[in-house]
């Protein structure tokens, strides 16, 4: 079993309304986040969001796609989503926000375990290189956010923990 253990943090400067609006509109994150090439709904859910369920497919810096479905299992609003993954990955994905001072930071962390073989394999060759591949693709966000916001991204961190 290959385990990914990752945490992103974003530090943007802008409100947190507007970040949580926008990261709550997944539809749209093709327009600014790049490396997402498709997001697709695929069922709306309840009215609070619990149970909408998106397709997204990813092209990192390396030569391989990643496919993924992101089903929401829970929301804080303004606080924290969390969604189960399938696909290409299999686990959890968690969003926390929080804000101080017309900065917010975003806490993402995307514990899951790789299910498509070529990423298994390229995991079990260059783990550090599928790593740093989320990261580029994290940092990515962060920048189209800011943009997108027209605010500034003041910092972008990330960690694997495993």
């Amino acid at each position: 079993m290959v385990q990914f253990d990752l945490v992103t943090l974003w530090r943007i400067g802008s409100g947190l309304t507007e970040v949580w609006d926008a990261i709550t509109r997944p539809a749209s994150w093709p327009q600014w986040w790049r490396g997402l090439e498709v997001a697709e709904e695929l069922d709306r859910g309840r009215a609070d969001g619990i149970g909408n369920r998106q397709r997204f497919q990813w092209k990192g810096a390396l030569p391989y796609r990643l496919t993924t479905e992101l089903t929401i299992r829970r929301i804080d609003p303004l606080s924290m989503i969390q969604g189960e993954a399938s696909g290409d990955v299999t686990g959890t994905g968690t969003w926390r926000f929080a804000c101080a001072d017309g900065i917010t930071l975003v806490h993402h962390e995307w514990r899951v375990r790789a299910t498509a073989p070529r990423l298994k394999f390229l995991a079990s060759v260059a783990r550090p290189l599928v790593c740093w591949n989320h990261g580029r693709i994290m940092a990515w966000g962060a920048q189209g956010l800011a943009r997108h916001l027209g605010a500034t991204c003041l910092r972008v961190e990330r960690r694997t923990t495993a």
